[in-house]
């Protein structure tokens, strides 16, 4: 009650205090089970009354009635009634304070004791996973688990009083009471701001948008707070997430994330439990997870439990929305490629909920600027294209969908079900006819393409309290993958003769059934084990074709296997202010002749409340991977296969993680040093050699080179939150070099992914009618790779034709990377909707960023064919300039 008494001293000093009679207005409402805050909103906008209050005070409470020309007192007497909720009119505004309540200071009767309870929205009645729970003035704590169910030990006594924090919501604190010291504590957290009549304040709250978890390169992120980023018109995700240190940013179209300069299919995604195995929509512009359908996202950089398995690089597990166990609630958003919808609502009476929410872009039936500002810079970042000429020609038919829907169900007190499932699906079809030249030296191409891809999850989840030291979950889920791409390119010379084909086919199928078993026990109070089970078994086909021949260099179309991972990790506080980790994960597995056990070990050391040291070393284990085709021709994706003996076995990663976390008042200073070498690398190197006899038709040659990479770095993140002001600085700096036995005959080079400086500055202001935001990215140029060009000459020296080499590269750096991009969004409500419309700006001064550079086919085949000496052998892959976007959000 802080602020309300601080509010009652403005009033005195500015001689605003002092009573006054209230309009004479005449209520007439019906509620069923509405929460207090849903019926002041309701005074506000319909009836204009101006109410002050904390919205601690009315969590939790409801009101039902039908209320019939209820002058406002009699109205505020009969809903406040057993409540214990007060109220005073001061200047004509209506002020709600506590009712007069008799503490009763009983002495403590229980000492040293575990205190375990449940976490949940006051407003929805979702269970609230990853919030912090400590007691008051102690470093000691836990977090709460997926259903929100928490177990904290050693707390003093039971009149002791437990703080809990959650990302974006205010700090609730309980005062524990000896008459219920063995009863379940459920805490409702209120959504983090205090509504006044005329202004919405933003809680002066310590927590900031970004807050370091209780593992090593942990990461919570509040995903309200990432609305007030610019975008290409909705929040995104994962282009949220690249705004992190440690994660790659410098690509506005790419929604991969690429930690600590690893690929992002060394990274495991999880949604509800299950696998994520591609990340985006419309080739990196879209993320494939619907923000509406996200409750809480945990980012994991290194350094990761022994539960999380199958990646070596991190692991960003994000739970859905539960749906609203109180009132049904609805949103509706659009912009200028898609529209989205969801829907929250009770089951049963408040016993379960639902969630759905789904996505679609329109891009097929409206072609805006923006999206043929897109289509552009997918096209040119293909190498299988002339150039386009009148963009009429181009004819894409394009368009992605998805879906979320999640159902719990609260079967008893201990007893929690819940189903999840998302469905999301790309589709490209695209024809191109073009002539070239004059009429005496006319050349005609012609263009098909179609690429179709999608993801699948399904998992159905079984969890239980079985008492205040144990807690497990079952569940049994699916994920699926497609990636299915066909091109052929086909040019013709003035008399329609077939002159040069091109073609390329690609389909890549995941299935992977899981099943999860999970343990959470806590021994002796001062050890917490998790143990568990999980098996996947696992399905992939791969088909490549390249100009007609068939390319299988792993050896089999198809491939299947089971992996079984057991693991157990204990929690060991050793003392009050050192936590030590330890554990292993072993898989055994039937797709190599080999086991892989894999040991993990974390310590924290809390030196002051503000200050904590870490540690981390781990061994990891990947056998499900991306492989990459290096090819300059094509425009083929990498795609999942399975470890073997034939080709390859698992990849293999060692992390070290060292650093510090500095945290006091709103103010957050983290640091991590980090080394990270990977083996069991492979990569597929595509040469196009000239056929004898078949000048027109070169030869691909695949070369199969096995690597790894060696990685160090340093993660830097400096955190501020102000009033309505929160912000950040994010800095990287890295090094990370490969090694392949083919490639440069074994020399190490710097790694695809290898940028040395990577600076990231978010600023964002949140008021009551609109929010601001400013973001400005700098990276240092990334590795660019020049094959070696084999120039064939007649016997007069001219050049006829040209061969690739692929195995030998020269390596350049492309230009330094930096953007600035700006959003604001205005904000409106009354008694039945809310909403905001926005704009946001990508690339504000419009700087030319250089994503990649690529081998002018076109160019190159277009000079020899007029007997020319080619000249432009490469070309930039420019990435967005100035991109302009609006959006419309409505919540009813």
């Amino acid at each position: 009650m802080q602020k309300l008494t601080c509010l009652l001293i403005l009033f005195f000093i500015s001689g605003l205090l002092y009573s006054q009679e209230l309009p004479d207005i005449s209520i007439s409402e019906k509620f069923n089970n509405t929460s207090l805050s849903k019926v002041i909103r309701v005074l506000k906008n319909k009836y204009d009354v101006k109410i002050a209050y904390d919205d601690a005070l009315v969590t939790g409470v409801t009101v039902n009635g039908q209320y019939s020309n209820k002058s406002v007192t009699t109205f505020l007497d009969e809903i406040l009634s057993s409540k214990g909720i007060d109220y005073r009119v001061l200047n004509g505004k209506i002020i709600l304070t506590p009712g007069q309540v008799n503490i009763d200071l009983n002495t403590p009767s229980l000492f040293d004791l575990t205190v375990y309870g449940m976490i949940h929205d006051a407003e929805t009645g979702e269970f609230l996973p990853n919030a912090l729970i400590r007691v008051a003035g102690e470093n000691k704590g836990t977090v709460s688990n997926k259903d929100g169910f928490f177990s904290l030990s050693q707390v003093p006594t039971d009149t002791s009083t437990i703080e809990v924090t959650y990302l974006g919501y205010k700090k609730s604190t309980v005062k524990l009471d000896p008459t219920k010291s063995r009863m379940t504590i459920r805490v409702s957290m209120a959504e983090n701001t205090l509504d006044l009549a005329e202004f919405t304040v933003v809680d002066l709250r310590t927590d900031n948008t970004i807050q370091y978890g209780e593992e090593i390169s942990q990461i919570s992120i509040d995903p309200n707070s990432l609305t007030s980023l610019s975008s290409l018109g909705e929040l995104d995700v994962f282009r949220s997430l690249q705004l992190l240190p440690g994660i790659g940013g410098t690509d506005e179209t790419s929604s991969d994330l690429i930690i600590r300069n690893s690929p992002s299919s060394q990274n495991l995604v999880l949604l509800d439990g299950f696998k994520i195995y591609r990340l985006d929509h419309f080739f990196g512009v879209f993320s494939a997870i619907n923000p509406d359908a996200v409750r809480d996202i945990q980012v994991y950089k290194g350094g990761f439990g022994p539960k999380y398995g199958d990646r070596v690089s991190g692991v960003v597990d994000i739970t859905g929305k539960s749906g609203n166990f109180n009132n049904p609630e609805y949103s509706f958003g659009i912009n200028l490629l898609s529209a989205r919808m969801s829907v929250n609502a009770p089951l049963n009476e408040g016993k379960g909920a639902i969630h759905f929410s789904t996505r679609r872009a329109y891009t097929d039936i409206i072609r805006s600027n923006l999206f043929q500002k897109l289509y552009k810079n997918y096209r040119e970042s293909s190498n299988q294209l002339n150039n386009q000429g009148n963009s009429n020609s181009l004819r894409p038919n394009f368009h992605f969908y998805d879906f979320n829907l999640k159902s719990t169900y609260n079967l008893s007190d201990r007893d929690i079900a819940s189903f999840s499932m998302y469905w999301g699906r790309d589709e490209l079809y695209t024809d191109f006819d073009q002539i070239t030249g004059s009429s005496t030296n006319r050349t005609s191409e012609n263009i098909d393409e179609s690429s179709l891809w999608g993801n699948l999850g399904i998992g159905g989840t079984w969890s239980r309290n079985w008492s205040k030291n144990y807690y497990s979950s079952f569940q049994l889920a699916y994920s699926g993958h497609n990636f299915d791409y066909f091109f052929q390119s086909e040019d013709r010379d003035k008399n329609e003769q077939v002159i040069r084909t091109h073609g390329a086919n690609r389909l890549n199928e995941v299935a992977d059934l899981q099943i999860n078993y999970r343990h959470e026990l806590k021994l002796k109070e001062i050890h917490k084990i998790d143990f568990g089970l999980n098996i996947s078994s696992i399905n992939t086909i791969n088909d490549v074709t390249i100009d007609e021949q068939i390319q299988q260099p792993t050896g089999n179309r198809k491939q299947s296997g089971n992996i079984v991972g057991l693991y157990a990790s204990d929690e060991l506080r050793v003392t009050k202010n050192f936590r030590l980790n330890v554990g292993f994960r072993h898989n055994i597995t039937d797709l190599t002749n080999e086991n892989y056990f894999a040991r993990r070990l974390g310590m924290t050391y809390q030196l002051t409340p503000s200050l904590k040291l870490k540690l981390s070393n781990g061994q990891y284990y990947q056998l499900a991977r991306q492989i990459t085709y290096d090819d300059p021709h094509s425009n083929l994706q990498d795609g999942w296969n399975l470890a073997n003996d034939q080709m390859f076995g698992a990849i293999e990663a060692e992390h070290l993680i060292g650093g510090l976390n500095y945290s006091k008042n709103g103010f957050m200073v983290d640091m991590e040093y980090y080394h990270k070498d990977v083996s069991g690398l492979v990569e597929f190197t595509v040469s196009h050699i000239i056929t004898p006899g078949r000048p027109n038709h070169p030869r691909p040659l695949v070369t199969v080179s096995n690597g790894e990479d060696k990685i160090r770095g340093l993660d830097l993140l400096i955190q501020k939150k102000i009033g309505p002001y929160h912000g950040w600085l994010a800095y990287t700096h890295s090094k990370s070099s490969s090694t392949y036995s083919q490639i440069n005959a074994g020399q190490r080079l710097p790694s695809r992914l290898d940028q040395r400086n990577e600076a990231k500055f978010v600023h964002i202001l949140e008021f009551k009618k609109f929010n601001l935001s400013a973001t400005f990215l700098y990276g240092s140029g990334k590795p660019f790779f020049k094959p070696d060009l084999n120039f064939i000459r007649n016997n007069d020296g001219t050049i006829v034709n040209y061969e690739i080499l692929n195995l030998n590269k020269t390596v350049e750096r492309l230009p330094s990377y930096h953007r600035l991009d700006l959003s604001a969004a205005l904000k409106f409500e009354n008694e039945k909707i809310r909403g905001e419309f926005g704009i946001s700006i990508l690339n504000a001064y419009n700087h030319q960023n250089i994503q990649s550079r690529r081998l002018n086919i076109h160019a190159i085949e277009r000079a020899i064919g007029n007997g020319e000496e080619p000249s432009q052998f490469y070309r930039d892959i420019v990435l967005l300039d100035f991109t302009p976007s609006i959006f419309l959000n409505l919540f009813f």
